[in-house]
């Protein structure tokens, strides 16, 4: 008997324990190097992300959790996350430069004749010359096709200025496919964010899922539970309700739950 309230009671303390999820807000900070592209790693759960240009970052942790900071030009460096931590809504870590000596390196001139202009142009380097270069505004990003809407179609017909291409992607089904494509890589990107929050580790301490499981575990229980939609509302507690119901319907498909 008091083993198996042992048991319960850690299971139990787990269980809530689980919950106290939060992105921990933060900055990665430097007098003189570049802050982009730090990796910041959840080392108790194998979560990471990285930091954008400005050195900022977001990542999910809880009380007692262990945080890495590593980049190619720093220091490696590691946070433990403390009640103060978890409780502070910005975080700011400083980093310190590595320094990696090299042994004695001897250029040997190849036709170089010290003047850089002169160089650069014998060289026959062409550059490329983009928005940027000039500043101009320019869209960076991949241009999603556009689906013109029926009444669209409706007017340019009385108008006499028919597409004939968008017609026969309305009869064909095309543009049909192309939003349910859409709304299957809108959902299949929040189920990534899902693993990444709550780490491989997470998955498999509390529910025993191998790595290879857990995606497919993620897709059932999106499929039978609304799932996608607690999680973008952060109502952690009820996602952890939702992967627990749904558990014993994944390992035993053909019992009813």
């Amino acid at each position: 008997m008091k083993f198996f309230f042992l048991v319960f009671s850690i299971l139990t303390t787990g269980l809530l324990y689980g919950q106290n999820f939060k992105l921990l807000s933060g900055k990665v900070d430097h007098s003189n190097l570049s802050l982009s592209g730090i990796h910041v790693i959840n080392l108790s759960r194998a979560n990471a992300v990285i930091t954008d240009a400005s050195g900022f970052f977001e990542i999910s942790v809880q009380v007692g959790e262990r945080i890495l900071f590593s980049g190619i030009q720093f220091k490696s460096k590691e946070l433990i996350v403390s009640q103060s931590v978890f409780d502070s809504e910005y975080v700011t870590v400083y980093l310190e430069t590595f320094v990696n000596e090299l042994d004695e390196v001897i250029l040997k001139p190849h036709n170089l004749s010290g003047n850089l202009s002169s160089d650069l142009s014998n060289a026959k380097i062409k550059k490329t010359i983009n928005f940027d270069d000039v500043g101009i505004p320019g869209y960076k990003g991949v241009r999603k096709e556009r689906i013109p809407s029926l009444q669209e179609m409706a007017l340019n017909l009385a108008f006499v200025q028919v597409d004939i291409e968008a017609v026969y992607k309305h009869i064909s089904g095309y543009y049909k496919n192309l939003k349910l494509k859409r709304k299957q890589d809108q959902e299949f990107q929040v189920m990534l964010k899902i693993i990444q929050f709550y780490g491989l580790y997470f998955f498999k301490e509390n529910y025993g899922l191998d790595q290879e499981e857990v995606y497919d575990f993620i897709l059932s229980c999106k499929e039978n539970k609304p799932l996608l939609r607690l999680f973008s509302q952060n109502r952690h507690e009820e996602v952890m309700q939702a992967f627990s119901s749904y558990l014993k319907t994944y390992q035993n498909p053909n019992v009813e739950n």
